[in-house]
């Protein structure tokens, strides 16, 4: 068995292949492209809509593949795939897509129908537990109910009817996995998890939750181990992406997962920062334990990650950016980019590190699993520190403090305190105010990844274990990871 294996990440921002050797352990070829799929009508976006076209993402997809494969000229052994773990396809009995993607940033939950939203009249109708300012949940799902996962959006269809239930559901990595092998999408418990009507203690779908619900079971897929094998790539396929043909293709496992599985080594000692457009603080665990306000999410084949997520990331740096960038524009016509205004950004916030400003920001822009109420804000404003540059270092140093309060909120849980601090994401390998920042609340250095694009590793490495190059992720991990 040789050592090169491939790693798809179907991301909101981007889509990446890479092919990592075991060998070397490291990257040695890598894809890239924008995701420039979402069809939004204007209108939509104003009420918080997020839609997508699947095949232009899946021709995205093929892209990256085709020109990593002519690139390297390697032929991989297997190929795994990752993704954003949220959201919703409708497919058909044929598996052809129906409608748009709808993906987890997608607000249509938040909306109200006779005065409540849909996440909570859906709350109600399933028996959820519901605290003051937390999001509500059902019993040993592991996670909140959450606008914009696919369980939620199912139910918005269903109310509004706009779903057809001769159709099934799935998430984008899923349906991509399918085209690739010609297959009816399944799933594992880490994309399971993230439907929102996951049985942690069973590993199953909670189909009495289902029926509460008013939700078909026939729109659930079936769920698979993770690292197994779902099929081959096609010859369709093939000569498209100059795959060999009957290349084996693993389930698609979630990206949070993946991106751990690709930068962690050791497991057990790690408390692990994630920045890409969303943010996560991961710890792992072996058996299901209490989870407060955050995440208990099943890891990739045993274990768990509990996990404060979904509250700061990239998009709140951005939510700064976007600013900056309409106000220039609106004063004079110019449009600057995106990265030469992160750039300027953290280099002027760097400066105002040698003086205390005293401005303090609260990052909180789409609320937290803390309190969904949350908004952001700016505080203790003076004549004298109301510049960009303390506004930016005051917004970096909020996103740091709600990364360590979960990690804090994780100790309380019961998990043991841990001696490694890892680093991943380009919201972080960019960001050395958000590094260093995160350093000083944990105490530790921050380890960043020699390596990019951890969740396609993390999904090559998948792939290595369905077709026994590891005995599992643990080791796969172990043995790749520096």
């Amino acid at each position: 068995m040789s050592s090169y294996f491939l790693g798809i990440d179907v991301g909101s921002t981007s889509i990446t292949s890479i092919i990592i050797d075991t060998k070397k352990r490291k990257v040695i070829e890598s894809s890239t492209v924008n995701n420039l799929a979402e069809v939004t009508k204007l209108k939509d976006k104003k009420l918080g809509r997020s839609e997508w076209n699947m095949d232009k993402i899946f021709s995205g997809v093929v892209e990256t593949i085709k020109t990593t494969i002519d690139k390297s000229k390697i032929s991989p052994e297997a190929i795994g795939i990752t993704g954003q773990q949220q959201g919703l396809q409708l497919f058909n009995k044929d598996n052809e897509g129906v409608g748009n993607f709808i993906s987890w940033q997608d607000q249509r939950c938040k909306e109200r129908f006779n005065s409540k939203t849909y996440i909570e009249i859906m709350a109600e109708m399933g028996g959820a537990t519901i605290s003051e300012n937390q999001l509500p949940f059902f019993q040993n799902t592991g996670c909140p109910l959450v606008t914009g996962y696919t369980a939620p959006l199912l139910f918005w269809l269903k109310n509004n009817n706009e779903l057809d239930e001769k159709l099934t559901a799935c998430t984008a990595p899923e349906f991509i996995a399918s085209k690739l092998t010609d297959t009816t999408p399944v799933t594992d418990p880490t994309d399971a998890l993230s439907w929102g009507v996951f049985n942690l203690n069973k590993n199953d779908w909670n189909y009495d939750l289902i029926k509460s619900l008013n939700l078909k079971r026939s729109s659930f897929l079936e769920i698979k181990n993770s690292c197994s094998i779902i099929g081959k790539v096609t010859k369709f396929i093939s000569e498209k992406t100059n795959l060999k043909e009957g290349t084996p293709v693993s389930i698609a496992s979630g990206d949070h997962q993946c991106s751990f599985a690709g930068t962690v080594n050791n497991y057990y000692d790690t408390v692990a920062i994630n920045v890409g457009t969303g943010g996560q603080t991961s710890v792992f665990h072996e058996k299901i334990i209490p989870r407060s306000w955050l995440e208990l999410r099943p890891f990739i084949q045993k274990g768990y990650l509990l996990a404060g997520v979904g509250t700061v990331g990239g998009r709140s740096f951005r939510v700064l950016k976007n600013f900056v960038q309409r106000l220039i524009f609106d004063m004079t016509d110019i449009n600057l980019e995106s990265d030469l205004i992160y750039e300027k950004l953290i280099n002027l916030a760097n400066k105002s590190l040698e003086n205390s400003s005293g401005l303090n920001v609260s990052a909180l822009f789409t609320g937290s699993r803390e309190n969904y109420k949350a908004k952001g804000k700016i505080n203790k404003i003076t004549q004298e520190n109301f510049f960009i540059e303390n506004i930016t270092l005051a917004l970096i140093n909020s996103m740091a403090f709600e990364l360590h309060k979960a990690y804090i909120e994780s100790l309380k849980c019961g998990i043991n305190k841990k001696n490694i601090l890892v680093g991943s994401g380009n919201g972080l390998k960019k960001n050395i105010l958000l590094q260093n920042a995160l350093s000083s609340k944990f105490g530790l250095s921050i380890n960043i990844g020699k390596n990019n694009e951890e969740a396609a590793i993390g999904a090559a490495l998948c792939s290595g274990v369905a077709v026994n190059k590891y005995s599992d992720i643990f080791n796969a991990s172990k043995s790749f990871v520096n």
